[in-house]
């Protein structure tokens, strides 16, 4: 049902952060040896250099994303299933990195699920970078990681999109849109966010 409301969140999430470093006009985003994109990495930097964003830095054990085989993996069947989905995840192609949606088997009632592996992003500092930009704009933090509650009206309406980030310029999103406008949860979805946010953490701890 939110399918198309959860994309286009995505998309309007990688206009306000997409490439950070600029040289002569043009968006360079450089890898480094780890694969992470730092904002502020020229040609000339070392590999193993940091990023230097605004974003809090990761200061618990960092977590590996690339141990899961794709965003579908962010969440456990039983996590899902507690949330009143029990249907396979849909895994797409979005310009933050690969996403898996995750549709209620109530569609009017329950809540629609998506989950990114950031891999187009330097983490949170892109979305720091552009912080003026975002309506609603909330650091926060998820089982002890730094996270942010974004939306692009007020978040009170049903979506929040939760952002984590787990090591140095790795990060997942979690966009949520609450279908059942009576449900408590339709005004404070960021709430709901951060729930599932943490429920992703915890399997990346193992």
């Amino acid at each position: 049902m939110r399918r198309a409301v959860l994309a286009v969140a995505a998309v309007s999430f990688t206009v306000l952060v997409g490439c950070t470093s600029v040289n002569d006009g043009t968006a360079k985003p450089v890898t480094t040896t780890n694969g992470a994109s730092t904002s502020t990495a020229t040609s000339e930097s070392k590999p193993d250099k940091p990023s230097t964003g605004e974003a809090p830095a990761v200061t618990g054990p960092e977590l590996d994303l690339g141990k899961l085989s794709g965003p579908c993996d962010l969440l456990k069947a039983d996590q899902l299933a507690a949330r009143g989905i029990t249907k396979p995840g849909a895994k797409e192609d979005d310009l933050v990195g690969p996403t898996c949606q995750w549709e209620p088997d109530d569609p009017g009632r329950g809540t629609s699920i998506g989950g990114t592996i950031m891999t187009n992003a330097d983490g949170l500092n892109s979305a720091y970078a552009r912080r003026s930009q975002f309506p609603v704009f909330q650091p926060i933090e998820v089982a002890g990681y730094p996270a942010l509650n974004t939306d692009l009206l007020d978040g009170k309406h049903g979506e929040c999109t939760t952002s984590v980030a787990v090591a140095e310029g790795k990060a997942f999103m979690i966009q949520i849109a609450v279908n059942d406008q009576d449900s408590a949860a339709y005004t404070a979805p960021c709430s709901v966010g951060a729930e599932v946010a943490a429920l992703v953490v915890g399997n990346l701890k193992g």
